[in-house]
């Protein structure tokens, strides 16, 4: 019965959209904080770039696959204190986002990030978007993620993106 009124309680207020496709292009920072420089434990700051496309399927809610490479290599220590090392490394997360409002978006997911030549690592994804919208379905945004790579290390990324928004119904 519960069950019955969380999902009543979700659908109360949305109104739907014309089933619409977002194209996001980012460009940002990764931080790190467990990076090794000369054996130094140092906060890295690496450039980043993000491809990601969402599925709305109403005003409130998207489904949505973000893809991210980091454009840079570096070791961290992972939480066990051995040093592993990241060649380009790229993320791949499915997520879930909820708009409860005009700008801004909550998104959740569980994905990959992979790493030429070593082993691919679990992610958990948390993050906040705020989305500007302009005339003919374009839209500027900026992005903060947290990234839990699973019994590894923790990131987190600021990115500046660029959207358009395709749709049948161009109201948005």
């Amino acid at each position: 019965m519960r069950g019955l009124f969380f999902i009543i309680f979700l659908l109360s207020g949305i109104h739907v959209c014309a089933q619409q496709h977002r194209i996001s292009l980012g460009l940002g920072h990764t931080h790190v904080s467990q990076g090794k420089i000369d054996n130094n434990t140092k906060w890295l700051a690496l450039a980043s770039w993000s491809l990601n496309y969402d599925y709305w399927i109403n005003n409130k809610w998207a489904i949505g696959l973000q893809n991210d490479i980091i454009l840079e290599s570096f070791v961290i220590n992972n939480s066990k204190n051995k040093e592993i090392e990241r060649n380009y490394p790229w993320a791949i997360v499915p997520v879930v986002l909820y708009k409860p409002g005009k700008h801004f978006s909550f998104l959740a997911g569980v994905g990959t990030e992979t790493a030429h030549g070593h082993s691919s690592l679990w992610l958990t994804r948390l993050g906040i978007e705020y989305g500007y919208h302009l005339p003919k379905n374009w839209e500027l945004g900026a992005a903060c993620v947290w990234d839990n790579k699973w019994n590894n290390y923790n990131s987190w990324g600021l990115a500046l993106t660029v959207s358009k928004i395709l749709s049948r119904n161009t109201s948005h």
